[in-house]
Order: C-alpha cells, then sequence, then structure tokens
C-alpha cells in the first residue's frame, strides 16, 4: 500500500527533459514507484491537465532568519519552494557572540520545518566574532581564528561560505582575506557564495575579484543575484558571464543566481550610506547623519549618478513612519517638504538606519540574458515575512513569476528547462542528495500546478497577493498546500552537510 499515488499528471523529472504523462507512487516520503495505471494508496490525486515537477529549490534565501522564530515558512511553501540554501550574503544566524553554530544546529534540526534548508555561514559572522566590526585587515593570528572557526562551522553542518562584500564588516575584507577562508571552505568540501562588492559600475572589476577567490582557492563557487544596477551599467552582464564562462573553461566550477525582477531590495543605508563614507569602526547612523558635511558629501555623490529624481526607491519597511511604506521618496520628501536626498538622511537617521526599499535599477534584456545562461539558477534572496506587511515580491512569488513571465509569455526558457533550474541544478550545484529529481528513491518532495495558469499576483504595492495555478506541494511524502493554501504541515527539515 503507497501512502500517496499523484495520477494522470505531465511529469517533468527536472532534468530539462520533455514531459511524459504517468503517476508517480510515495512511500514513506519516498518517490516509490512511476509508471501508468498505478493503484493502492491512502490518498490518490488526479492531476489530469496538471504538470509535476521535483519540488522547487530557493538557491539564495534568507529564511535562516525564521528557523527558530517562524518554522512554517508560509510564504516559502506558497510558491511551491520545497528547499532553500540560506545564510547568504555574508550573514547567519550562527555563529553570534549569543548563539554558537553548534547550539544553532542542534536547535534547528529539532525544530520541524514548512520548508527545507541548508545554512552557509556568514563570512561577515566569522570577522565580527574575531574582531569586530573594525575596518582594517586582520592580523596573522586573527585569520587562524576565523579559519579554525569557520572549520568549526563546517564540522556542524554547514554546507559552505557566504560572502558579503557590500555590507559591514565583509566590505573591509581585501581579497587575501576572502581566499584564505575560500581554502578553508573548499578543504571541507563545501562552496562559496558571494555577494558582490560592487553590482554597478564596477561591477567587472567586483566579478573578477570573486573569479580570483575562486581560482585561487579551488573552491566551487556562486555569484548571488547577478545583476548590473543603474541604466549606464545595463549590458555589462554579457561581459561577466563572459568571464564566468572563460574560468569555466580553465577548469574553475561556477554558477550564479538570479531573482525574477528588475528590483533589487535592500536596506536604504546599504543604497545611500556606502563604504567610501564610513569612519572606522562602528556606523552609528543617528549620530553621523547629524554631521552637515558628510550629508553633503553623500549628496554630491548621489547626484553624479542619479540626478535629484529618487523615484526609482521605494520604501517598503519605514520604522516610526510605517505611511510612508509603499511610498517612493520622491512622494515620502514632498509628504515632507524637503529635497529627495534630505529625506533619505533624515530616514536613516530617524530609524538608526532600519529603512528597506525596494530599487528599481535593473533592465529586463540582462534579467532574460542572465536566465539564457545554463549555469544560472533561480532564486527569492528573502526569507518570509514573519511581522512585516510590506516586502519586496519575491518574498512570494519569485518561483510562480519565472514560470509565468519568462516562460509562459516572453518565452526566455522553456518550460522543461525552467524546471531544471528550480530543481536538479541547484540540488547538484549544493550537493542535495535524493532531492531536484523524479526518480525512484529521491525524497517525494513534489509540485502539482497548472503550467498555463500558474501565476504570480503579489506586486510592490499588494506584496501580501497569493499565487495563482499552484494546485500541491508535497514535502517528505506530506501534503503541505492544497489549492495555494498552506495547511500548516511541517514535515522538511534543517539538513547538514
Amino acid at each position: 500500500m503507497f501512502d500517496l499515488i499523484i495520477k494522470n499528471a505531465t511529469i517533468l523529472d527536472g532534468t530539462g527533459a520533455d514531459g511524459c504523462t504517468g503517476d508517480i507512487a510515495v512511500k514513506d516520503g519516498k518517490i516509490a514507484e512511476i509508471g501508468s495505471g498505478l493503484t493502492g494508496a491512502l490518498r490518490e490525486i488526479d492531476a489530469a491537465g496538471l504538470t509535476v515537477s521535483p519540488g522547487w529549490i530557493d538557491s539564495h534565501s534568507h529564511s535562516d532568519r525564521s528557523i527558530l522564530s517562524n518554522p512554517e515558512q508560509t510564504e516559502k511553501v506558497e510558491q511551491g519552494i520545497t528547499f532553500s540554501i540560506v545564510g547568504q550574503c555574508g550573514s547567519s544566524q550562527a555563529p553570534t557572540g549569543k548563539i554558537s553554530i553548534e547550539e544553532f544546529m542542534r536547535q534547528a534540526a529539532a525544530t520541524p520545518q514548512g520548508s527545507g534548508a541548508a545554512m552557509l555561514v556568514g563570512h561577515g559572522n566569522l570577522r565580527t566574532m574575531v574582531m569586530g566590526t573594525d575596518n582594517r585587515a586582520p592580523t596573522a593570528e586573527e585569520l587562524e581564528r576565523m579559519k579554525e572557526l569557520l572549520r568549526a562551522c563546517m564540522k556542524a553542518g554547514a554546507i559552505g561560505l557566504s560572502y558579503g562584500l557590500v555590507y559591514m564588516p565583509g566590505c573591509y575584507a581585501a581579497q587575501d582575506e576572502l581566499v584564505e577562508l575560500a581554502k578553508v571552505a573548499a578543504e571541507c568540501g563545501g562552496i562559496i557564495a558571494a555577494h558582490l562588492r560592487n553590482e554597478a559600475d564596477l561591477l567587472v572589476e567586483s566579478v573578477q575579484e570573486f573569479l580570483n577567490v575562486i581560482t585561487a582557492s579551488g573552491c566551487r563557487g556562486v555569484f548571488s543575484h547577478h545583476k548590473a544596477a543603474n541604466r549606464m551599467n545595463w549590458g555589462k552582464v554579457n561581459t561577466t558571464l563572459a568571464m564566468i564562462d572563460a574560468a569555466n573553461d580553465a577548469g574553475a566550477d561556477i554558477y550564479l543566481d538570479v531573482y525574477p525582477y528588475c528590483a533589487s531590495g535592500t536596506s536604504l543605508q546599504t543604497r545611500f550610506f556606502p563604504k567610501q563614507f564610513h569612519p572606522e569602526g562602528k556606523v552609528d547612523v543617528r549620530s553621523l547623519m547629524k554631521d552637515p558635511a558628510l550629508r553633503e558629501e553623500i549628496r554630491t555623490w548621489g547626484r553624479g549618478i542619479w540626478g535629484d529624481d529618487l523615484s526609482w526607491t521605494l520604501v517598503t519597511v519605514c520604522p516610526g513612519h510605517k505611511e510612508y511604506e509603499g511610498l517612493n521618496v520622491n512622494e515620502i520628501a514632498a509628504l515632507r517638504g524637503q529635497e529627495p536626498y534630505t529625506a533619505v538622511f533624515d530616514l536613516l537617521a530617524e530609524s538608526g538606519g532600519q529603512t528597506q526599499a525596494c530599487f528599481f535599477m535593473m533592465c529586463e534584456e540582462d534579467i532574460d540574458t542572465i536566465l539564457k545562461h545554463d549555469r544560472a539558477m533561480i532564486c527569492t534572496d528573502s526569507g518570509v515575512a514573519g511581522t512585516l506587511e510590506k516586502y519586496h515580491p519575491r518574498l512570494r512569488a519569485s518561483f510562480p513569476r519565472a514560470l509565468r513571465k519568462y516562460v509562459r509569455e516572453d518565452k526566455v526558457l522553456s518550460l522543461p528547462e525552467m524546471i531544471r533550474r528550480m530543481t536538479s541544478l541547484p540540488a547538484c550545484v549544493y550537493g542535495l542528495q535524493g532531492k531536484g529529481k523524479i526518480e525512484i528513491g529521491a525524497d517525494a518532495d513534489l509540485c502539482v500546478f497548472d503550467a498555463e495558469k500558474i501565476a504570480d499576483r503579489a506586486d510592490f504595492v499588494h506584496c501580501q497577493y497569493r499565487n495563482e495555478g499552484l494546485a500541491y506541494v508535497i514535502i517528505d511524502g506530506s501534503v503541505v498546500l492544497e489549492q495555494g493554501v498552506y495547511n500548516g504541515t511541517r514535515a522538511a527539515k534543517v539538513l547538514t552537510k
């Protein structure tokens, strides 16, 4: 007796092969049989007219922030994500001064999840644990301590190391520090991923820096949420992808991920208060924004890039000013009777740098170009909403959007190929045994959807709208979503290397 049979579905096995009609039987959390006319199960799902694929894998996620506090991972499940790679952009939930990696992994393993995960350890965590937020190179002793801490993290179950080279304190690290730590990740059989130092004017130079780290260390590498920001840099991805291809041809093993939107999402501080304006040590935004000379210096810099129009910056989270959430900076400035840069500086001061925003800085042609690269994976670059009411819609809708816009409407990729980017490719890159393919013995993580109707409904104003066309999500053999709605079952877990 099987636990579940999905009947009469178009089966896409995750390899990029064309689909075929058949049945899938599940037993004890595994795919037990694939064929036609299968019978004898506790539950049957008639999927005639629907497509079944492996569960979708978010190749770049920040949902480690909710593993202990919000383990349901609702928005992950409701867009078909059955597994995520977390701890990205140089920041992970452990180790910190409050919790060790061993204790975090112990608690995570004991907490059933709505959607599964494996964790990278953040370079920023290692640096902060050893040398705080100092803007300097580590001593030889400090570098050794970071390396030993990384080894301990890998031993505790982390699958690799992530860099956040635009954020503090990762932005203070030189290439030789990055290489030495990458060598440890390689030594431990791990992987490295990087949010580059610059995704705009210095994109090519920043890509070269991470290529140097990858080739010098011999570690497998992933370029995080690859993009070219600001109009004057559009098209540079043709150069950067050629650089990646050349490195792979020379023997490297390099991949990239991409979210299917023209707007990025991060803090207002990251965009308008970059590294070159940081004083030594920890940045106290509230006090620094009181300095008229610093404000004028940043304003002059910003005007040189963007002019006086900041309408491309949409505020999504604004502590102390909820009425600004969903408005762009120009609109907020008008309400406050200020020019746009003054409004930005005051928001930074009033929120202590905690204001979050979406930045409409990329172009569709670049997204198409990146998606066509055969080593590009789909991601959300997001966690889950928790108590947030406004957020980038990628948090809820990245994967249905990829299928609607870039498969069905724009025909950038075929359906089988897009499914490969969402399943077997990230499973292979991150070493997720038993995931990413529909084959006998694989984990029964599955998505059942209407390929002609699946669509994202969330946008930058109505970010909470549920997706359409996702009929069922199955994790470890348990049905966790029906007709687009998560049923609360926590059938997944955090995996260790």
